[in-house]
């Protein structure tokens, strides 16, 4: 039943349709107040009138007449674009540039707090990336700022507590700054002060750690690939062998406009590939280069090409096509599987610390579910946040749920840093 489910929404980001139609208001004058542009279509706002069209908006979409509880999503855009634009210079401005971020989100809570009055949503909350980062930086948010100024929107709507109950945050073996770091109000750390005053947790990134002192993302489980027994150097030269083909044979029938890359360099990936071998991290980083470089490379290069090809060369080119792909994929799943194993070699290390605080039993398990069971096990997480795109995350999520606590997490997170 509805009583059974607790719909959680958060708002802040303008993207996607919202941007479009923010860009549309400012072109006829009714621009969204307090808009941050912290890049090229990378936009942020946490004025009322935003929030009451994308509370709207959401409730139509969920088709909820109220809302459990409403985020503000990463509102430190704000402190975060001023230290891009080099606008914090010393203590003093810092100090300014919190005072006007902290009027921000109280102008959000006053709305959230009439929100609840007219039963649109029940509680609110932030969702904050930089909640658990140290007091000194100067994008950090602060869970005892938040809460004050929570209690002064209420009072303005003449109230004598607010309906602030839900912070959300990264936190995971790597991540555990809302544990260890004293960052909140008398030096308390997040999970401290959140259990003190009520406030429920919810931890994100559980399984995506990305620690401040390594280059990109640990996925902590189990790295997925497809074994391979085709040696790089064989596959190598098949793929640059059809890309030779494709310079003598195809490149000369495609015009030239004297701008980006010319004809001949559109499949020229078997030697760049040979070249980013050896300075592939892990599976994380290999996926990143796939995804964001290499696929839409490739699939730009295909649709150019086969608008160019004449009649008379299109069957040709069909049967190139179709060969070249094939054994590109090939090649990409050689790379994935040598990343992928230079991901394992990590993480069994990180596996063989995390053992030695584990019942003998649960040495087996996966690493993710430990992970997850170290988390849960936390006090002061009152939720974590797991994917349910595959069903090994579901199956690790119900798994853990009937696991007794750990009785002593916080040793284990301590001796993660080392890692």
């Amino acid at each position: 039943t509805r009583d059974n489910v607790i719909v959680v929404s958060k708002i802040g980001y303008v993207q996607g349709k919202n941007l479009q139609a923010a860009k549309s208001r400012e072109q006829t004058g009714r621009a969204y107040p307090d808009m941050v542009k912290y890049g090229e279509d990378i936009w942020h706002c946490l004025h009322p009138e935003f929030l009451e069209d994308q509370l709207t908006g959401s409730l139509d979409r969920l088709g909820l007449a109220t809302l459990d509880v409403c985020l503000l999503h990463n509102p430190e855009y704000f402190l975060s674009d001023a230290k891009q634009r080099k606008l914090i210079v010393d203590v003093s401005t810092l100090d300014e540039l919190r005072t006007e971020f902290y009027r921000r989100i109280e102008q959000a809570f006053v709305y959230f707090e009439e929100q609840i009055d007219s039963g649109r949503i029940q509680y609110y909350g932030v969702s904050s990336n930089t909640s658990t980062a140290q007091p000194d930086n100067p994008e950090a948010t602060s869970l005892s700022r938040m809460l004050e100024t929570a209690q002064r929107a209420a009072q303005q709507t003449g109230k004598s507590h607010h309906g602030f109950q839900v912070l959300q945050l990264p936190m995971n073996l790597f991540e555990s700054g809302a544990l260890l770091t004293p960052n909140t109000g008398q030096e308390n750390t997040v999970l401290k002060f959140a259990r003190e005053h009520r406030v429920a947790v919810l931890v994100n990134r559980p399984l995506n750690a990305i620690p401040a002192e390594r280059r990109g993302m640990i996925r902590l489980a189990a790295p997925r690939y497809e074994p391979v027994e085709t040696p790089f150097e064989t596959q190598h030269q098949v793929v640059l062998a059809l890309e030779e083909t494709f310079r003598k044979d195809f490149a000369p029938l495609i015009p030239y406009s004297g701008k980006g890359l010319e004809p001949k360099d559109f499949f020229s990936l078997a030697d760049e590939l040979s070249r980013l071998q050896s300075q592939i991290h892990n599976l994380e980083h290999w996926d990143q280069i796939e995804s964001q470089m290499i696929a839409p490379h490739i699939n730009q290069a295909l649709q150019v090409t086969t608008r160019h090809m004449n009649q008379d060369k299109a069957t040709e080119w069909q049967n190139w096509q179709t060969r070249y792909v094939s054994k590109l994929l090939l090649l990409l799943k050689i790379i994935r599987q040598e990343a992928a194993k230079k991901s394992e070699q990590h993480l069994q290390a990180v596996t063989a610390t995390l053992d030695r605080f584990l019942p003998e039993e649960k040495h087996g398990e996966p690493l993710s579910r430990k992970a997850l069971w170290c988390l849960t096990s936390t006090p002061g997480v009152t939720c974590v946040l797991n994917g349910i795109r595959t069903t090994d995350y579901v199956e690790d999520s119900l798994t853990i749920l009937g696991w007794e606590p750990l009785q002593n997490p916080r040793s284990i997170f301590e001796s993660m840093q080392s890692q």
